[in-house]
């Protein structure tokens, strides 16, 4: 018997057979059909995919065999992955000086008839084989030849499927990863960050208020100073933390009242809609299966940021609306403010981005944090607006 030969790229062939995990699930059903197939389109009555390690040959899918692997040695397709682009025939092994005293063909399963198709990956490495056996000796036609060059196509496009498919899993467990990773450090810094400023601010009111006979009148206005700057860190902290914890949010979903919320909004705002003449218009809303808080912290920010951002030219009428399709909610807040520049519309959702940077309120989070909110609920965000008569944001809600 003569031992299969080694591969010249052996090394880098099994560097890449492993970087496939094919032996993570031996065997294979969803490759049962295929060796099946194989075996009704060239009559033989075992039929094999097989991968070629170091040491040995391991069915991926097998049809009409009890073995589960054999020795590289012995193996036929040890021999057919030495030429990646042509099928190996052996018609009668018993008259191969090859194969006529491997074990395989001396004693169980006999074989007499091989053809094996090698499986390569698109770096032109053979993985192992695609192949047909029978006790008998046999002649493939050329029809059942070109079939079985096909089947072991499609068995490779399987393989860099599959790869293809845990590849792009280890990048999200990644990117999940570094987004966790980022958003705890985010959390930590603010957290961290509060509690000095919370004793500066305290220690700055304390200040004012014991010492205001002492100090003078240019003093006193320093002290203010220092407190709105130490108010706006404080701000900003609060909407960092806010940001951060979205990503750790239990998804908990009900049926929410809509409308509910938005009163809620409306009492939160109510100095400045009366004081504005600010109109919220809303009718007959439907319940939404989602999330009651993720919910309302994106209305809440939108019905905020349409306030922000209201026209000094005309009083300010917010419409929400909700409609109802196969699939999802569609929840929209358009407003007639001042309206967003349409070089701008792809900037608004980054984090502390501020359109109008003469608006001393806000630090530039509300909108990131609406969009991570929807996407959270699995959901797309949008947003149409036409400067300097409005906008429209909307969000969709898979049911």
């Amino acid at each position: 018997m003569k031992k299969p030969p080694i591969p010249p790229n052996e090394l880098e062939r099994l560097k890449e057979l492993n970087s496939f995990k094919l032996f993570d699930n031996l065997p294979d059903e969803d490759l049962d059909l295929i060796t099946k197939l194989a075996s009704d389109i060239c009559g033989t009555k075992v039929s094999l995919v097989t991968l070629i390690d170091a040491k040995h040959q391991l069915f991926k899918s097998k049809y009409g065999i009890e073995l589960d692997h054999t020795s590289r040695d012995v193996a036929f397709c040890a021999h057919a992955i030495n030429d990646p682009d042509k099928m190996l025939i052996v018609n009668d092994a018993r008259e191969d000086e090859r194969f006529k005293n491997n074990p395989l063909v001396t004693g169980q399963p006999n074989i007499a008839f091989y053809a094996g198709m090698p499986i390569s990956s698109k770096g032109g490495y053979a993985l192992g084989t695609l192949c047909v056996i029978d006790s008998k000796p046999k002649v493939l036609s050329t029809s059942q030849i070109n079939a079985l060059k096909s089947l072991s196509k499609l068995v490779q496009k399987l393989f860099e499927s599959r790869k293809q498919a845990l590849e792009l899993e280890q990048t999200k467990e990644q990117l999940d990863l570094h987004k966790s990773q980022a958003d705890e450090i985010a959390y930590s810094i603010a957290h961290d960050l509060k509690n000095p400023l919370d004793s500066i601010q305290g220690f700055l009111e304390l200040l004012q208020h014991e010492s205001a006979t002492k100090l003078g009148k240019e003093a006193m206005e320093y002290i203010n100073y220092a407190k709105q700057s130490t108010q706006k860190m404080t701000g900003l902290i609060y909407e960092i933390l806010a940001f951060a914890k979205l990503s750790n949010t239990t998804i908990e979903k009900e049926m929410v009242e809509v409308e509910p919320i938005i009163q809620n909004i409306i009492d939160l705002n109510l100095p400045i809609i009366k004081s504005e003449n600010i109109s919220l218009k809303y009718k007959d809303l439907p319940n939404v299966r989602t999330s009651k808080l993720l919910f309302s912290v994106i209305l809440r920010n939108l019905v905020g940021n349409a306030i922000k951002f209201r026209s000094p030219e005309r009083n300010l009428v917010i419409t929400i609306d909700v409609k109802e399709s196969n699939n999802d909610w569609t929840v929209s807040v358009s407003d007639n403010g001042i309206g967003i520049q349409e070089q701008s519309l792809t900037k608004i959702f980054r984090p502390f981005y501020k359109e109008d940077k003469s608006k001393t309120d806000g630090v530039g989070m509300g909108l990131a944090t609406c969009k991570k909110a929807v996407l959270n609920l699995e959901g797309n965000f949008d947003v149409k607006s036409e400067y300097g008569k409005g906008s429209c944001f909307s969000f969709t809600i898979p049911k």
